[in-house]
């Protein structure tokens, strides 16, 4: 446990820190771009790598509490909303002002992100399980709290003669990837993760 609870800490700084507005362009000045993203990346990946190794090594961990069927329930009904938000996030960037799924929320991705987190905290209570998708719920829950205090305005609903276009993506756009990620994950979960989210709603 010790080495999940120091791989889970790494794995949270390196989100947090780089992504300070100081601490990011100075390592910008000294890297480049460029060079700051291939270091980035690369430490990024080898802090997953490690992560990856810490969790399998904590498979000895205790059991804290026993989660509640009706989790499942709640999970399997909610995460599609988990996945139009992410979806939504993937398919229209942040501009100058706030448009389509950013005029709902001002930080889809990380919203989306932290109630993927937290339907799985519901669901699982397994020490080394709950470790990991608490972390990942508090990194999306500090990207979301930024992200929403630097959030552009939203744009006016209707545009000022002459004034230029604003573009967005549909939002039944993301919603039909939603779902189709949803029934991927559905199907695919049991073998990829060994558990069923369906085992205790399906007879």
């Amino acid at each position: 446990m010790i080495e999940l609870t120091a791989a889970l800490a790494l794995l949270f700084l390196t989100h947090l820190v780089p992504s300070s507005p100081g601490v990011r362009q100075a390592c910008i000045g000294m890297l480049g771009l460029r060079g700051f993203r291939i270091v980035y990346s690369a430490v990024s990946l080898g802090v997953v790598a490690w992560l990856i190794v810490a969790y399998i090594n904590a498979a000895g961990a205790p059991w804290l509490w026993t989660p509640p069927e009706w989790g499942r329930w709640v999970a399997v009904a909610v995460m599609p909303v988990a996945l139009w938000l992410i979806a939504a996030r993937l398919m229209q960037r942040s501009g100058a002002v706030r448009t389509g799924i950013y005029r709902l929320v001002p930080a889809p991705g990380s919203a989306g992100l932290l109630l993927w987190s937290l339907l799985h905290l519901l669901n699982v209570g397994h020490a080394r399980a709950i470790m990991l998708f608490g972390v990942f719920a508090a990194i999306s829950a500090v990207a979301a709290i930024k992200n929403t205090m630097t959030a552009p305005p939203v744009a006016p609903s209707d545009a000022s003669p002459g004034a230029a276009p604003v573009s967005a993506t549909p939002l039944w756009k993301p919603a039909v990837a939603a779902l189709v990620a949803w029934a991927a994950l559905l199907a695919l979960h049991p073998y990829v993760i060994g558990v069923d989210p369906l085992a205790a709603i399906l007879p």
